[in-house]
């Protein structure tokens, strides 16, 4: 056994490609990239870790987001109002597609054939119409008792206004043996479908989820887990194991963290681009990261909390394709880890982003991929001919077109985060990590009119980093459905005290030091009459600062509509003490290599510079390759760089 040191700190991300870890022996720290391991992500955890004796393990995973992607999750049982079993089925008349006139609905995770309907009924405002009925309560606790069900979900109308049905509900049918989800529990949401729609997504993972850390725990200890959720906080892995909803964007979530102590004072957009897909978010004024409370995944409505990251399938791996029209197209299919890019040599034969790099000689063919993945430039060649062939393009124009095709979507997606949110990209910062994210930033910034770039050092396991760097946060979140107005802050003043001494407790009792914690408080409001609302920081005048917040992000204010608070959460966070040391960059002579820079074909040499051996403040101009411990920097002609104090490359992107 090695590492046996008075302190050690892993974080761990889990990606589709590759898995990340960081290890911190307090004073010094060590980078290691592994294949990630999809059938089995502990396989590949573990083939690290079994090498050291930790303290502590933050993990960001993707368990959760595959199990509800692939449909591979435990079978649950759904109990609702009777008459109300049908809701999952009928959702809401969204149509994302408004031009398929013959549009596929998204199957619910329960069939109806596990859904059961009680008797009893609060109305609106939490009134008690019809009480429960026990009796039917415990006899159906005894048919689930004897059916194939692994978990329980419990969705009754108007329970955020009073719970008390649902709790009670909980408790007879808990008899039957299995996790038991409250909706009111699992999301303060008012409306049934979303509600119903999360607590049905948190009961078919909440076995998996257990299942899966249980067995990382066993595997780790001594060492304490903990898991990274989706708002970028972490906790004990047995707070979060059933409330396993909130973990599905756990992985990108810790790359968020981590870029927005990067970004500098200025608003900015993370850009991670890994091997199988990227993700973006806005960190606004170099604070925090902007927050959601509503998003989907695989077509099925989630309403909890979370960083507000968008995802597009285009990633290293992503695989290049022609439709039917004749078209290039990339992603968002993707080769993953297994086989991986043709260059892999792990029989992967279709063309992917990653080959087109290297057929460019973007990526430089003695480059070992996370240490262990070599690259077969013939393998590429051969993969890019074929799909040339069918375009009738050169092999360097082929590939120059799949480098196109996957930055516009990437435009779009950055796009999505800043101007869609009434934010103007111009003159923002882009923090570029990721694997892959070196080799588009420039670009993307120049297409976006973005100012700045800035590659921290250790850029391709940044989310890893993350996870050691994210705060431990307990929140408590409760609908309120009032009106903002004269005296209400007084009122929400004194709610938030009342949260704030529940979320305190909690940290209490997982033993961590609740006078250490700080608390924020964000409310969702909106219009009176209006359907969806926005999250914000209330201020000391919450009408005000909604009204002021509206109009930035919608370009109109609507002075004579009332304002409503739909929900108050209040958070107790305490800070992470970070990583003890900036991880190293590699060192050594500079020489040149040859670069294919446009679809001509032409290969030209450009200088190629290790990471580690740019000095601070240290001019370099493009075109040229700055290779790092874990990704590889692409400066085209026109763009500059220069290295701070924590070996960050502060990159001009120039224009073309």
């Amino acid at each position: 056994m090695q590492g046996r040191v008075k302190k050690l700190r892993i974080g761990v991300d889990s990606g589709g490609t590759f898995t990340d870890f960081i290890l911190d022996f307090g004073g010094r720290v060590e980078l290691v990239k592994v294949p990630s391991t999809p059938s089995d992500p502990t396989a590949a955890i573990l083939s690290v870790l079994r090498n050291y004796t930790a303290n502590e393990v933050v993990h960001g995973s993707t368990v959760a987001t595959n199990a509800l992607l692939e449909r591979r999750h435990a079978r649950a049982a759904f109990v609702t109002n009777i008459g109300f079993e049908d809701l999952l089925d009928i959702g809401r008349q969204d149509r994302p597609d408004i031009y398929d006139l013959q549009p596929s609905p998204v199957a619910p995770l329960i069939p109806r054939e596990d859904r059961f309907g009680i008797c009893g009924r609060m109305a609106a405002g939490g009134k008690v119409l019809e009480g429960l009925d026990f009796r039917q309560l415990e006899q159906l606790a005894s048919r689930l008792a004897a059916g194939p069900y692994q978990s329980v979900a419990v969705g009754l109308l108007h329970s955020t206004e009073n719970g008390d049905h649902e709790r009670r509900a909980g408790e007879i049918l808990a008899a039957a043996g299995y996790p038991v989800i409250l909706s009111c529990e699992a999301a303060a949401e008012p409306r049934e479908w979303e509600r119903f729609t999360t607590a049905c997504a948190s009961a078919v993972l909440t076995p998996v989820m257990q299942d899966y850390l249980q067995r990382l725990d066993q595997s780790v200890s001594p060492a304490l887990l903990k898991v990274m959720d989706s708002c970028g906080a972490v906790v004990p892995w047995q707070r979060i194991s059933n409330r396993s909803v909130r973990t599905v964007l756990s992985g990108p979530a810790g790359g968020v963290v981590a870029a927005a102590t990067r970004a500098g004072k200025r608003s900015a957009i993370s850009f991670d681009m890994g091997g199988t897909s990227t993700d973006v978010a806005l960190v606004e004024n170099g604070q925090r990261a902007a927050r959601n409370h509503r998003f989907s995944v695989g077509g099925i409505p989630l309403a909890v909390p979370l960083l507000e990251v968008h995802t597009v399938g285009a990633g290293g791996g992503s695989l290049a394709w022609i439709d039917a029209g004749g078209a290039l197209r990339v992603g968002p299919r993707s080769a993953g880890a297994d086989p991986g890019p043709a260059a892999y040599q792990r029989g992967g034969t279709e063309a992917t982003v990653t080959d087109a790099h290297i057929v460019l000689g973007r990526l430089p063919a003695d480059l070992r991929l996370g240490g262990t993945v070599s690259l077969d430039v013939e393998a590429a060649l051969k993969a890019m001919s074929k799909l040339a062939a069918r375009l009738g393009l050169t092999v360097e124009a082929t590939a120059c077109g799949i480098i196109e095709v996957v930055d516009a979507e990437m435009e779009r997606a950055l796009r999505r985060v800043s101007q869609e949110r009434g934010a103007d990209p111009r003159g923002m910062t882009m923090v570029c990590f990721g694997g892959a994210g070196g080799l588009h930033a420039v670009s993307l910034a120049r297409s976006c009119g973005m100012g700045e770039i800035r590659l921290p050092a250790a850029a391709g396991v940044l989310s890893a980093i993350g996870m050691l760097e994210a705060p431990w946060s307990e929140e408590v979140e409760q609908v309120m459905l009032r009106p903002l107005g004269t005296g209400s802050d007084a009122q929400l003043d004194q709610l938030a005290l009342e949260l704030a001494d529940i979320a305190r407790k909690k940290i209490r009792q997982s033993g961590g030091d609740e006078s250490a914690a700080v608390i924020e408080t964000t409310l969702r409001g909106r219009h009176v009459g209006q359907a969806h609302e926005m999250e914000y920081l209330p201020g000391d005048d919450a009408e005000s600062t909604f009204r002021d917040l509206y109009e930035q992000r919608y370009g109109y204010r609507m002075p004579d509509r009332d304002i409503e608070a739909v929900s108050i959460r209040v958070s107790a966070t305490i800070p992470s003490v970070g990583i003890s040391a900036s991880p190293a960059e590699p060192e050594g002579e500079a020489t040149t290599t040859l670069v294919v820079l446009d679809a001509t074909g032409k290969r030209t040499e450009v200088p190629r510079v290790h990471h580690g051996s740019i000095r601070q403040g240290q001019p370099l101009t493009g075109p040229a390759m700055i290779t790092s411990s874990t990704t590889t920097l692409w400066l085209p002609e026109g763009a500059s760089l220069r290295c701070d104090d924590k070996a960050t490359l502060i990159i001009d992107p120039g224009s073309v």
